[in-house]
């Protein structure tokens, strides 16, 4: 009997080995996942040829390092020079230096590694000295989303100090906040542009001002790498007001009061290079009005404007994202794909028509692209939206084997009505805007559906 506890036992234990091997087996492959890093751009050491010219070997050795800083990080030694003698100059230094590996380190805080001459030559007949040298410099490189197109949002145009809102006043730091906030958020969440804020700019330039002194010499690549934008915004209030009106009664005194406004909004692109215009829409609404009456009170506040301000925000970027970056097909399986877009730009649940990109037709005279013809191929129904991108069914015709990442764009939505539905006939302050105004973000944004996983048999998930 014991000789029997005595096998199970071992092969209990055997059993219980094995297993732990199984499972950290497992784990250890597991572990050979790692996620990325986010990427926030860094410095990095490169190596740079660069020629250099002079009228003495110092002073071409000194233009070939300055030519190096500038290809990497644009900026020159600042405050080396070179004497008549032809020697070094150093800032807070006196006495005349050769240019070494020491001094070049120690005069450019180390942002240079050092360099190694690779080719030098008096040229007498010309009266200089030519250099070639290999240049080992601290390099900043920004991360991905700053190759996208930078845009900055300008704070919006307003002909007044204050709006009057029936009862109530609204500021114009107030309207201002409403637009220029709807719109960067929106453009930032399209993924397609690099937003840059000025918002907190003092709070940057004090943290870039501790660059130096006792910092890493690696940081000092990071100075002069502040980006400036390639695309303006310029929202412009033209007007805003509900009026409050009011009559009194000439027999019974009695105050009779009405209310009626409208808002009008203009969104200009410019290319900050150029100055050209390169796009401008207007967004106008009438405000839901009240007809004469003792009891008449304003269906319109404050809160209820800057809702149609961000309704507005939003149908303009919507329209200036999909005019530079319209939403394309970017995978395909059978009948299921992959779109270029997310939240904020598709909503789950609704059915965009989809059209084939063809031919590339250019104006024979200017030879500037007038667009691709696009052929009907159906519509594609949203199924799943994450932040960057989403999941549909292509209901058409469409041969797979064509497929080719962005030969399809989505264009209007099915069903979608040009016009809101109206708001709800209230005799306080509205919550949404009237059939003319746009719809506000609640309006814009339904709430999202319970998910269900069975609802479609899809080959792509995240």
């Amino acid at each position: 009997m014991r000789i029997v506890q005595k096998i199970l036992l071992i092969s209990l234990l055997a059993f219980s080995i094995a297993g732990c091997d199984k499972i950290t087996g497992f784990f250890k492959k597991d572990a050979e996942f790692q996620k990325e890093m986010p990427d926030f751009g860094g410095v990095k050491v490169v190596e740079v040829e660069a020629e250099g010219y002079g009228p003495s070997r110092n002073a071409a050795i000194l233009d070939a390092i300055n030519m190096a800083l500038k290809q990497t990080n644009g900026s020159p030694v600042v405050g080396a020079t070179i004497n008549s003698d032809g020697t070094l100059s150093l800032p807070g230094q006196s006495g005349a230096f050769g240019i070494t590996n020491e001094t070049v380190i120690s005069v450019t805080g180390g942002s240079i590694q050092g360099f190694e001459i690779l080719d030098e030559a008096e040229q007498q007949a010309l009266g200089r000295w030519k250099v070639k040298l290999k240049v080992k410099v601290n390099k900043y490189e920004g991360s991905a989303d700053t190759k996208r197109p930078k845009v900055a949002i300008a704070y919006p145009r307003t002909s007044q100090g204050t709006y009057v809102i029936g009862d109530e006043v609204l500021s114009a730091d107030q309207a201002a906040g409403a637009i220029r906030g709807v719109i960067g958020e929106s453009i930032r969440k399209s993924n397609r542009f690099f937003v840059i804020n000025r918002e907190f700019d003092a709070e940057i330039n004090d943290e870039i001002a501790q660059i130096g002194g006792n910092t890493n010499p690696a940081e000092l690549a990071k100075l002069g790498q502040r980006l400036t934008a390639d695309i303006l915004v310029i929202p412009e209030i033209n007007y805003l007001e509900y009026r409050k009106s009011t009559r009194t009664m000439r027999f019974s005194g009695r105050e009779l009061n009405s209310y009626a406004g409208s808002v009008s909004v203009n969104f200009n692109v410019i290319n900050v290079v150029t100055g050209q215009l390169i796009m401008t829409e207007r967004f106008s609404a009438n405000f839901p009005s009240t007809p004469p009456s003792v009891y008449g009170a304003q269906r319109v506040g404050v809160a209820s404007v800057n809702d149609y301000l961000a309704s507005m925000s939003e149908q303009f970027t919507r329209k200036f994202i999909l005019k530079n970056f319209p939403v394309s097909v970017i995978k395909m399986d059978g009948k299921t794909v992959v779109l270029s877009q997310g939240e904020g730009m598709l909503k789950l649940g609704s059915t965009y028509k989809a059209v084939r990109l063809g031919e590339d037709i250019k104006d024979p005279q200017t030879g500037e692209s007038l667009g691709r013809l696009e052929a009907p191929i159906g519509t594609v129904k949203v199924m799943k939206v994450t932040e960057k991108m989403s999941i549909g069914i292509l209901n058409g015709n469409f041969d797979p084997a064509m497929f080719k990442p962005g030969i399809i764009e989505l264009r209007d939505e099915v069903g979608a009505s040009s016009t809101p539905a109206a708001a709800p006939s209230t005799t306080g302050e509205a919550s949404q805007p009237s059939s003319a105004a746009p719809a506000t973000r609640e309006a814009a944004r339904p709430a999202k559906p319970p998910r269900q996983r069975d609802e479609f048999d899809a080959p792509f998930d995240f």
